[in-house]
């Protein structure tokens, strides 16, 4: 006991600057934006504000882009229950806390897997904490792509799920769906990650099967493989069959291969294997640490630790060619495979290369480790001599030209000679000289920590809440129901969130297809294909970039936009300047809609409003309203699959106004329309994946007692 207390305490240590750290925001280093206040901190103050004032689940979100379906997007958190811890914590620290938890969670299940696989503990440890510290997960935390992270954390145990369920020799019925419950739970975290983890798995099982060199342990995995597959589809059915829905309505179904091989790893970007690239771009950081570098060449020269090793250093090379991406020829027929074409971003591929590699640095460590393998190994050692000079006289090369020399070359001057010197002592001394283990767990933790705290920089909760903050503290003082629109981003969602308001702009990456066709129209920001923002930014400059577009008034004003905010001037005689401040100013569209109102039937929608409807009821999932008829009642809300139109108490034939928002005609006299957000595939999965669960909990229960009675009677 006092072991496993060791060793969490271990792991636990390199993440203590950043626990320290909680109470603020990660940022790249480089970085002006990050995903954590953008998306994942909006979401979780509209869920949590909707519970508080309503009482009521949210399944639709009107605070950005006009109206979502919140239940359908996997980054709203709803469905993955261990994310929760975030919500009952002071924000960042709840959503800090909570990732680093995983981060410890992931590397707790790489020393597990390890030390199922019989080896030493001093190359579990090395293993465990190459993991735990990836560069690239760390790189990815700062970006603020909070629920990848959580996503990746659960590799490891995916694998070990597999491992157990093979070697269980009692067969249980848990140990039989465990891998499928791990999938599941890995969908529902961010179904971004889940194919490549599940490819991973498959392949650890085949792998499983070829070296058993037996045709029937092939024959029994391949229908256990389907059990699995299952099990995770309903485990996690309480989010896939929303968002199937969802992403066959949005932009998200019409990728281009193009768009699905953007930021594919660029070749040169491998040099960055030896010499870090510090604070640059998340999705092409490669760095797993000059320790594990070296231990990998080892690995590839050493024969008898390559063949213990092989599946893993497959794997990295697996992951190495998909995050290339479109450097392969074919790869833009590749990406019009199924499920492929769903994918974006081959370079994420990269965290099966760093689990890989992390695995592959624990076996090379062992093997040194061994007493009976002091053996010459000329090749391993020159091949490693060579990387450790090339890092050293490349840094020094740099300095005499008086060429740029980054904090990247000075640290692999460092870091390689360091770890090449300590695999050197225990290659030959081995287990007589534990400290020089020690020392290379050392240098493992500290490579990896200051690469990773190098490359952030901690923004305080008052300096990333404050954005945007005092144009949108004046339009929160205004009265009525309106939304904003924004062709410069000056208010960040994390500001409308916390103020309740609500935006015709955004960011997410799925969109509905008919809202974001809309607002290239509305918008005057034409679409040049695939964009996570809505307008589109061409540069990525928010501040200029859409500075010559106008805005189509008339258009915005059927989505009840009132406000228009921008850091540059809009000339048009139906925006009215009511506020300015520095270089952002608040225009107020003199075409705005309510969100309710009533029309002559046969009109163009907004050509004339007849009434306004008066707001009874806005809550996440209903708007009830009272209108005066007769006439067409037009309520601005983005229609879509779910919606249920009532008239007075009775359903209603909902029509479809400006290809966009929802109608109905109603007679003469005072009426009250309710429209109700219900969704009958969020139900069918709902149930489904509470019986699944109920089901798991049910066997797990079953096992404890089980075991339980057995040590009583033995």
């Amino acid at each position: 006991m006092k072991r496993k207390l060791l060793v969490v305490i271990i792991l636990l240590l390199p993440l203590l600057p950043w626990i320290v750290q909680s109470g603020t925001f990660y940022y790249g280093i480089h970085s002006e934006f990050s995903d954590l206040p953008v998306s994942h901190l909006p979401n979780a103050i509209y869920l949590t504000n909707a519970l508080h004032q309503s009482g009521e689940f949210p399944l639709w979100s009107n605070q950005i882009l006009s109206g979502a379906p919140f239940a359908a997007d996997p980054l709203a958190g709803l469905w993955y229950l261990p994310g929760w811890l975030a919500y009952g914590l002071p924000q960042p620290v709840g959503f800090n806390l909570t990732l680093l938890l995983h981060v410890l969670w992931g590397g707790l299940g790489m020393v597990l897997l390890l030390n199922r696989l019989g080896l030493r503990r001093e190359a579990v440890l090395i293993g465990g904490l190459a993991f735990e510290l990836m560069p690239k997960l760390f790189a990815h935390a700062a970006a603020g792509h909070v629920t990848l992270v959580y996503a990746v954390s659960w590799t490891p145990w995916l694998i070990l799920a597999e491992l157990y369920r093979q070697q269980c020799k009692d067969r249980s019925a848990l140990a039989t769906v465990l891998p499928g419950l791990v999938m599941g739970l890995i969908f529902l975290a961010d179904p971004r990650w889940v194919i490549y983890a599940a490819g991973a798995w498959v392949l650890w099982g085949l792998w499983q099967a070829v070296r058993a060199n037996s045709l029937r342990h092939l024959l029994n995995w391949v229908p256990g493989g389907f059990l699995q597959v299952l099990v995770a589809l309903g485990a996690s059915a309480v989010l896939w069959l929303p968002m199937a829905q969802f992403s066959q309505l949005s932009t998200r179904s019409s990728l281009t291969p193009a768009d699905i091989l953007n930021f594919s790893l660029p070749p040169a970007q491998l040099a960055a294997l030896i010499f870090p690239n510090i604070g640059g771009y998340a999705e092409w950081v490669v760095y797993p640490g000059a320790a594990v570098v070296l231990l990998t060449v080892y690995t590839i020269a050493v024969k008898t630790v390559r063949r213990r090793a092989g599946f893993w250093l497959v794997l990295a090379f697996i992951g190495m060619a998909i995050s290339l991406g479109s450097v392969w020829p074919g790869a833009e027929i590749a990406a019009k495979v199924p499920l492929v074409n769903l994918l974006r971003v081959p370079s994420r591929a990269w965290f099966l290369t760093g689990f890989s590699l992390a695995m592959v640095a624990a076996y090379a460590f062992d093997e040194l480790l061994e007493s009976g393998s002091r053996q010459r190994k000329p090749a391993a050692m020159l091949i490693m001599v060579v990387l450790a000079a090339l890092a050293v006289f490349t840094t020094i090369g740099l300095i005499l030209i008086g060429g740029t020399l980054t904090v990247g070359f000075t640290w692999a001057a460092a870091a390689f000679p360091l770890g090449l010197g300590l695999i050197l002592l225990i290659d030959k001394f081995g287990t007589t000289k534990g400290g020089l283990a020690a020392s290379l767990v050392v240098l493992v933790v500290a490579d990896l920590s200051g690469v990773n705290l190098a490359g952030v920089q901690f923004r305080s909760k008052c300096d990333v809440m404050s954005e945007g903050a005092g144009a949108a503290l004046y339009m929160a003082n205004q009265e009525g129901i309106f939304r904003i629109y924004s062709p410069s981003y000056s208010i960040p969602q994390q500001t409308a969130a916390e103020l309740g308001l609500e935006l015709a702009d955004g960011v997410n990456p799925l969109q509905l297809t008919g809202m974001a066709e809309f607002m290239a129209k509305a918008s005057g920001v034409p679409s040049t294909g695939y964009s996570v923002t809505v307008p589109a930014f061409a540069s990525g400059d928010p501040k200029v970039d859409n500075a010559s577009a106008m805005p189509d008034t008339q258009l915005l004003g059927l989505l009840n936009v009132k406000y228009v905010v921008s850091e540059f001037k809009l000339s048009d005689s139906r925006l009215t300047e009511v506020w300015q401040t520095d270089n952002t100013r608040i225009y107020e569209n003199l075409d705005a809609k309510p969100r309710v109102w009533v029309q002559p039937v046969g009109a163009a929608p907004g050509e004339e409003v007849l009434s306004e409807g008066r707001i009874i009821l806005l809550t996440p999932n209903q708007l009830r309203a009272e209108v005066q008829g007769p006439g067409l009642v037009v309520l601005s809300m983005i229609d879509y699959p779910g919606w249920i139109l009532t008239v007075d108490g009775k359903t209603s034939n909902k029509l479809r106004i400006a290809n966009i928002l929802i109608g109905t005609e109603v007679g003469a006299g005072l009426h009250v329309v309710n429209l109700t957000f219900k969704s009958p595939l969020l139900t069918l999965g709902q149930a489904i994946s509470t019986l699944v669960w109920v089901i798991v909990l049910g066997l797990g229960i079953f096992a404890f007692l089980k075991k339980r009675q057995g040590s009583q009677n033995g």
